[in-house]
């Protein structure tokens, strides 16, 4: 179903109904672009992911939100489900509101184009939203305003004797006021019950109504209204008190309205927390980050808050993309990409149980063909979901694996990492994977280096793995471990390039310093990397040592193919790969259980 601010209020009751009631809710998101220009290192920490991923979380918006809640009958052992697709835009509808700025991915918003994004109704009809912090400052300029209107009122009815606050005129302004009296005078005189003033700034409506409250007392009442870019005085003819204070109240219930519209589409956001309920995803880091942030409360620059307040606000939800990595699905699923994810749970050893569209409800069906649509990627997601767990209780003899939320432990409540090599997870709740990376050294060289330069630097160590960090510098793993100590010391002594320990390059990047005495970090070299300028990313290239082309102990990583535009490049690459076959456009396949692990495409779904 398709939900704009047109329709959200009269069907946010049955959607709260609907998550009470709910098992599990699946979550998807369309964005305005993926990333700003940090690329993830294939050895970042998921710390440093973390900092290169809020970045882009902060600077563009989600424009679609689709959620598909799932409800299953025990009796009739059939899943029930309902589709919603959101079209969100923070709409500045008054004052009160922050009037964003954001970034648009330019490949991001073509890529949205050719799957038929309709941007005229996200523009027109997109529902509003605020985060807790947003929506605070709101209600407390809201409550400010409401009392100064409270005092107003009282006053009004009330003798005016204290002057200690009169702001005192100049001639010009004493003239201009003295017109906008005359005015009301003749206003009071006539039919009408109300009037516009002229418009002035905030220092003249003071003045206005510190005068006509001196000579026109209990005859009129003043108040500022936002007209549609301005604001303006409006004079209305004084009634009784009791009307007054009946008119506020009326007026307090319309503030109020306004204040929930705004708040709009973080009220579903809400509601799931609170009820608890399982939350699926697809590579929902991104996903999960936008949601924190734009309905719930601005994201932390501390790693570990951001953890606690992911795993306090959803302390239940299973990331697909995760669980299609890991045993034992890893050896059954080629490709974790969403669309053939789902392709590849149709078809055998998978089952897809009964599902039917809740009665008197809108939902997806699996001939819909909306990929990239937000709510019929969340509806796929949950597929693709319902398909493992029943593979999960089929494997285990399980009657009815529905009933049993036991089998989804080992894959709750991780976030899975694109493009990391070997710790490509975020353990919410828990101690992230921390694996060793002795192995692993960074190297710093001339701009003018290319691929083949470092692989014949490190030839005589065997096969190594290139993870560019920009033009002039990189990390290098090498498959053969037990070389790395003789690398390192054979390596460190040239004033060409620096090659330091990976351990010694994160210590750097903490802050912390070196003796100049030392061997593998000499003052000449020290001076080399402070002056070091960060400022452009590399392409991955593609390339083999010369053992490498005699005998290939670590087969090439098949990557699937490319679907979305944004991502062009690739930040790492195993060293092993030839040219030719990589320009013919051959896919490789690996026999290498090192490298196989969570190695992935290089698009973000």
């Amino acid at each position: 179903m398709e939900v704009t601010k047109s329709n959200f209020s009269e069907v946010l009751p049955k959607i709260k109904e609907a998550i009470h009631n709910a098992d599990f809710i699946a979550i998807d998101c369309e964005l305005t672009g993926l990333n700003t220009g940090l690329d993830i290192n294939a050895y970042d920490t998921q710390r440093q992911y973390y900092d290169k991923v809020r970045k882009g979380a902060k600077n563009f918006l989600i424009i679609q939100y689709g959620l598909c809640i799932f409800r299953y009958d025990k009796i009739k052992k059939v899943f029930k489900q309902q589709g919603y697709n959101f079209y969100i835009f923070p709409r500045p509808t008054n004052r009160y509101v922050p009037d964003h700025r954001f970034l648009c991915q330019a490949s991001s918003i073509d890529f949205l184009i050719t799957k038929g994004f309709d941007f005229n109704k996200l523009f027109k009809e997109g529902i509003p939203y605020l985060n807790t912090e947003e929506e605070d400052k709101y209600k407390k300029l809201l409550a400010e305003k409401q009392k100064v209107r409270a005092n107003q009122l009282q006053n009004s009815f009330s003798p005016q004797n204290d002057k200690s606050n009169n702001i005192s005129m100049t001639h010009e302004e004493k003239v201009y006021v003295d017109n906008i009296r005359k005015q009301i005078e003749v206003f009071i005189d006539g039919d009408e019950e109300e009037m516009v003033l002229p418009r002035c700034n905030a220092y003249m409506r003071r003045l206005v109504y510190q005068e006509t409250q001196k000579t026109i007392e209990n005859r009129v009442s003043l108040e500022t209204r936002q007209f549609e870019k301005e604001r303006l005085l409006v004079v209305t003819k004084m009634k009784s008190k009791r009307d007054r204070e009946k008119e506020e109240l009326k007026k307090i219930e319309n503030e109020e309205k306004e204040f929930n519209d705004c708040v709009g589409f973080s009220e579903i956001i809400k509601c799931i927390v609170d009820s608890g309920k399982l939350v699926i995803g697809h590579n929902m880091c991104l996903d999960m980050l936008h949601t924190v942030d734009k309905f719930l409360t601005p994201l932390p620059e501390d790693y570990d808050e951001f953890k606690e307040l992911v795993n306090y606000s959803f302390s239940n939800i299973l990331d697909t993309k995760y669980m299609s990595n890991t045993e034992p699905f890893r050896e059954l699923i080629d490709s974790s990409v969403l669309s053939h994810l789902f392709k590849t749970v149709t078809e055998k050893p998978f089952n897809i149980p009964p599902i039917d569209i809740e009665e008197e409800s809108e939902g997806y069906k699996l001939d819909s063909n909306k990929e990239h649509e937000a709510g019929f990627d969340a509806y796929i997601t949950a597929i693709s979901f319902l398909a493992m767990w029943k593979h999960l209780g089929d494997a285990k003899k399980s009657s009815d694996p529905f009933i049993n939320f036991s089998l989804l432990e080992p894959y709750k409540n991780r976030l899975f990492l694109m493009r990391l090599q070997d710790a490509p997870f975020i353990k919410l709740g828990g101690k992230d994977p921390s694996p060793s990376r002795e192995h692993v050294l960074y190297i710093k060289f001339p701009k003018e280096w290319k691929l083949s330069d470092i692989l014949q630097l490190f030839s005589p160590f065997g096969n190594v793995h290139v993870a560019w960090i920009n033009d002039h510098s990189a990390y290098v793993g090498l498959q053969k471990k037990e070389q790395t100590a003789i690398a390192l010391s054979t390596l460190s002594q040239s004033d060409t390039y620096t090659v330091i320990s990976y351990a010694k390059r994160q210590a750097q990047l903490a802050g912390q310093t070196f003796p100049s005495s030392s061997p593998l970090f000499s003052s000449k070299r020290k001076r080399s990397f402070e002056n070091l300028n960060v400022t452009k990313k590399r392409s991955a290239s593609f390339g083999e040592t010369s053992a490498a082309k005699k005998k290939r102990s670590i087969d090439p990583i098949e990557e699937d193919p490319e679907e979305l535009p944004q991502i062009k490049k690739k930040s790492s690459i195993d060293v092993g790969v030839p040219i030719q076959r990589l320009e013919t456009g051959n896919k490789l396949k690996t026999k290498s259980a090192l490298y196989k692990a969570f190695q992935e495409d290089s698009n973000w779904e």
